[in-house]
C-alpha cells in the first residue's frame, strides 16, 4: 500500500512556528537562501532589535529585548505572509532579495495604515488610541486578527464613503454628521425615498411620524419603489453592498413593524428612532418620545440621576450586557472580561440617551459619556492590566461598584 501524500501546504497549517522562521528555514534548505544573506538578516535582525526595545521601553532591560524580539519576528512574519499570501518560495525570494528591516517596516506601515482606518461606523474626528500604543498591542497579534480587523474597518471607510453619497444627494452637510452612526443615514435616505413623497429630505421627528402613518395606511406606494430603483442605479457600484443591506433591514424588520397595528404610532417611533437619523430634532419633536420614552428610562436607570450610577449603565451598555446602576465586584469582572473579548462601544450609549433620555438631560448626558468614554475604553481594554486591578478600581472610582 503506497504511503498518502501530504501536501506542503497541508503541513504548514499546523506548523506553529512564525512564518518567518518557516520562510527563512526553507529558504536556507532550498538553497535560495545562502551563508552571506543568512549572516545578513541575523545581523539587520540584531539592529532591528534595539531599535524596536528602545521604541517601546528601553534596550538595556532583558525583557524588553525579549518582547522586542517577540515583537520583530511578528511584524517580518506578517508583512511577509500578507505578501506572499503564505507561499514560501515566495516569502524565501523575499528575504532573499530584500533586507529584514524593510520586512518589518511594511508590517509596521500595515499597522500604521491599520490605525488611521476608522475603528467603527461613524463619520467625524472620533477619540483613537495613540498610535504608539496600538502598536504595541498589534505588533503581538496574528495575521489572522489583522486580516479580521482590517475587513471590518473597510468596512467601515467603505459605509462612511456611501453615507457621504447619500447626504450630498439629499443635500445633508458632512458637518451635520459628525459622530453619527452612519448607517442610520443611509437607511433614511432609503426609508424617504421609499415613501414616495418629494421634496426628498432627511425627517424630523415629526415627518417621520408621518412617513410611518402614511406608509402604514397604504403601504409602499409605486412611485416610492421606482425612485428607490431609479436612486439604486445612480448609487456608484461599489457603495451598492452597503445600501442593500440597509434596504434589507428595511424590508425584513422595519416594514413588519410598521404594518403591526397592535404597535400604537408613539411606541413604533420610539421602536424605530434610533435606527434613523433625522434632522432638527427640537422641542415640539421631544413630546413625540417623552412619554413613551420616560418608563424605559426611569426603569433602567432606577431613577438615579447621580452621574456614578449613570455611568454604570453607561458601561454595561458598551459592554453590550444587561444596564443596571449598581454592579457587584463579581459582574463589574464579568463586565471587563465581556469588553475585552467583544469590545467596548461608544455608539450603543449614544443611541440609548437619544431614544430613551428625558430630552432636557440629553445634551449634559452625551457630554458626561463622551468624556468619559475615551478614559474608560483605555483603562479597561488595557491587556497589560492581566490581574484586572487598574480597571476594577477605575469603576469603582468612577460607577457604582459594590
Amino acid at each position: 500500500m503506497s504511503e498518502p501524500v501530504v501536501d506542503r501546504q497541508q503541513i504548514t497549517l499546523f506548523d506553529q512556528r512564525p512564518f518567518f522562521e518557516r520562510a527563512l528555514v526553507h529558504g536556507v534548505q532550498s538553497g535560495v537562501i545562502d551563508r552571506d544573506r543568512l549572516t545578513s538578516i541575523v545581523n539587520d535582525g540584531a539592529k532591528g532589535l534595539l531599535q524596536i526595545a528602545d521604541f517601546f521601553g528601553t534596550q538595556y532591560l532583558r525583557p524588553n529585548i525579549e518582547e522586542a524580539r517577540t515583537r520583530i519576528i511578528s511584524l517580518v512574519s506578517l508583512f511577509l505572509e500578507e505578501s506572499s499570501s503564505g507561499d514560501l518560495d515566495q516569502a524565501a525570494r523575499s528575504l532573499r532579495d530584500n533586507s529584514f528591516l524593510s520586512h518589518s517596516r511594511g508590517g509596521s506601515e500595515m499597522l500604521k495604515k491599520l490605525w488611521a482606518m476608522p475603528e467603527d461606523a461613524s463619520y467625524g474626528i472620533l477619540a483613537k488610541p495613540p498610535q504608539k500604543e496600538f502598536l504595541a498591542e498589534w505588533s503581538l497579534r496574528s495575521l489572522r486578527d489583522y486580516r479580521q480587523e482590517l475587513a471590518q474597518r473597510q468596512d467601515h471607510q467603505l459605509s462612511i464613503s456611501a453615507t457621504l453619497w447619500f447626504a450630498k444627494r439629499l443635500a445633508l452637510p458632512a458637518a451635520d454628521l459628525s459622530t453619527v452612526a452612519v448607517d442610520s443615514v443611509v437607511r433614511s435616505a432609503l426609508l424617504v425615498h421609499l415613501h414616495g413623497k418629494e421634496p426628498l429630505a432627511i425627517p424630523t421627528a415629526s415627518g417621520l411620524l408621518q412617513i410611518l402613518d402614511a406608509i402604514r395606511e397604504k403601504g409602499v406606494p409605486g412611485k416610492g419603489r421606482r425612485l428607490l430603483a431609479d436612486l439604486l442605479r445612480e448609487l456608484p457600484e461599489s457603495y451598492l453592498p452597503v445600501a442593500q443591506r440597509e434596504l434589507r433591514r428595511i424590508e425584513t424588520e422595519d416594514l413588519p413593524r410598521i404594518a403591526d397595528r397592535s404597535r400604537p404610532l408613539p411606541q413604533l417611533l420610539q421602536e424605530l428612532e434610533p435606527l434613523y437619523y433625522l434632522r432638527d430634532f427640537g422641542p415640539e419633536d421631544a413630546g413625540l418620545f417623552e412619554a413613551a420614552a420616560c418608563a424605559d428610562w426611569q426603569r433602567i436607570t432606577a431613577g438615579k440621576t447621580d452621574d456614578s450610577s449613570l455611568l454604570t449603565v453607561f458601561v454595561c451598555l458598551a459592554a453590550d450586557i444587561p444596564a443596571k446602576p449598581v454592579l457587584g465586584r463579581a459582574a463589574a469582572r464579568a463586565l471587563i472580561v465581556k469588553a475585552r473579548r467583544d469590545g467596548f462601544k461608544r455608539l450603543p450609549v449614544l443611541g440609548f440617551i437619544h431614544a430613551l433620555a428625558p430630552y432636557s438631560m440629553q445634551d449634559d448626558l452625551e457630554t458626561l459619556w463622551k468624556e468619559f468614554f475615551p478614559e474608560a475604553q483605555t483603562v479597561l481594554l488595557d491587556a497589560a492590566d492581566t490581574t484586572l486591578t487598574d480597571a476594577l478600581d477605575f469603576l469603582r472610582e468612577n460607577c457604582n461598584v459594590v
